[in-house]
């Protein structure tokens, strides 16, 4: 980092991890990364405060992204009974200045500064200059966001999409049973997931009646790509096929001419099942509206970019210029 750089204690808090690393908020560049388990830790600011003892000093901004709500000073997390204010962080940090923001919000916020070596291209498309952009996580969890040009910035739109009503095909029924996930709202969080893509191996293993060869999505992603799974090969492909769907209907959504991108650790274990014709196939399914989708590019986020930490440094740096500070990072050429 150059000298009189502005740094900032950055961190990202998913549903199972936490990142943390100390952030270049003008470049955009993290150093100091480590990764912990929620799981370790009765309250978020104890993983903190566990890295704060590895490194020489906390810079005086802090900012973190969080799986959760965050309203004013506070925030709820989704997948953890926690919760958090700005004064907790002030507390364990001396910060003069910190920042919580919803960690979907971050992944978006970041979208035009990914450049080539932060993403794996499944389809080139015709990026329109300063175009939509939407982003679909899917990990432990599923996080959907927009992000959409006012003015001369870049407002991310964020909802609830995770628990978007997910409605197998009658196709899908057929070849799973149609026990598959019935009597519940099933919702995307409960499909583009680890957890997701376990149940629908299990109910192919089930339909088929024979024994599994795998067990945990890891498993049956690595044996899927191999090829010496033919159930779990099977259950790839149609998970490459639902994450076409959906994501072709989030790109419709917001109109993402400049991208579509997808993260999360699900995605990332299953780059070469989405490379094949079933993804792109269910992506561009859209009857008369096909030809507007086949130009939306898709993009996949690598785990290397840090996503979340580099949007809750562009997060910190808005705050601070909405309180004066003259510098912004500045973005990459949107592609």
């Amino acid at each position: 980092m150059i000298e009189h750089s502005r740094q900032a204690l950055v961190g990202a808090f998913g549903a199972r991890y936490v990142s943390l690393a100390i952030a270049d908020i003008d470049e955009l560049s993290v150093s100091n990364f480590a990764l912990l388990s929620t799981a370790d830790f009765e309250q978020p600011m104890q993983a903190v405060e566990r890295y704060l003892a590895s490194i020489p000093r906390c810079p005086d901004k802090v900012s973190l992204a969080l799986a959760g709500t965050v309203e004013g000073d506070a925030a709820t997390f989704t997948h953890r009974d926690w919760k958090l204010s700005r004064n907790d962080v002030r507390a364990a940090t001396r910060a003069d200045h910190v920042c919580l923001v919803n960690d979907i919000e971050a992944s978006a916020l970041v979208l035009p500064n990914l450049s080539a070596y932060d993403l794996t291209e499944l389809h080139a498309g015709a990026a329109v200059p300063y175009g939509n952009k939407a982003v679909m996580m899917a990990g432990a969890a599923v996080g959907i966001a927009g992000l959409v040009r006012a003015d001369k910035e870049w407002a991310p739109v964020v909802g609830e999409g995770g628990f978007q009503r997910f409605v197998p095909t009658r196709d899908d029924l057929a070849e799973l049973g149609a026990g598959f996930l019935a009597g519940r709202y099933v919702a995307c969080d409960d499909i583009f997931t680890g957890a997701g893509l376990a149940a629908l191996y299990a109910a192919l293993v089930a339909k088929a009646k024979v024994p599994p060869k795998s067990s945990g999505a890891k498993q049956i992603a690595a044996a899927g790509l191999s090829g010496e799974d033919p159930v779990a090969a099977r259950a790839l492909q149609i998970m490459a096929t639902w994450l076409g769907r959906v994501a072709g209907d989030i790109a419709l959504l917001y109109g993402a001419r400049g991208g579509l991108y997808l993260g999360g650790g699900l995605v990332a274990n299953i780059i070469p099942a989405l490379q094949t014709g079933h993804f792109r196939e269910a992506f561009e399914s859209r009857g008369e509206r096909s030809a507007y989708i086949a130009k939306v590019p898709v993009r996949v986020i690598k785990t290397a970019a840090d996503a979340g930490l580099r949007g809750a440094a562009i997060a910190i740096a808005r705050s601070l210029s909405s309180h004066g500070a003259a510098h912004r990072p500045v973005a990459r050429a949107a592609s």
